[in-house]
């Protein structure tokens, strides 16, 4: 089973996305997570900027971030996409790049 965390930053607190229309966004972020073999998600609520949550998938904090209206506005219809382009910046870091994506 995927665990979805939400967290800030700031202090490292976790909390609940609880808003109506993040289910199913969360439902598709999940699908996804088990289709690519990640069991931890975590989105990280950006201290100066509480509209950027930083994607962390597994054990890997990435250089990209989803805003939060992907999920007060139920987009799911894009979230694959989103979590494509994380996993995208892993690889990216992974191979030694992400240093040139700041």
């Amino acid at each position: 089973m995927v665990e979805i965390k939400f967290r800030n930053e700031a202090d490292g607190k976790e909390f609940e996305m609880t808003h109506p229309r993040a289910a199913r966004v969360l439902t598709d972020i999940r699908a996804w997570a088990e289709k690519n073999a990640f069991e931890h998600v975590a989105f990280w609520r950006d201290p100066e900027d509480e509209h950027k949550f930083w994607v962390q998938l597994g054990d890997d904090r990435l250089n990209y971030w989803i805003h939060d209206t992907t999920f007060t506005e139920g987009k799911h219809e894009t979230v694959e996409m989103q979590m494509d382009y994380a996993r995208g910046a892993q690889r990216r870091s992974a191979a030694g790049y992400g240093k040139f994506d700041k």
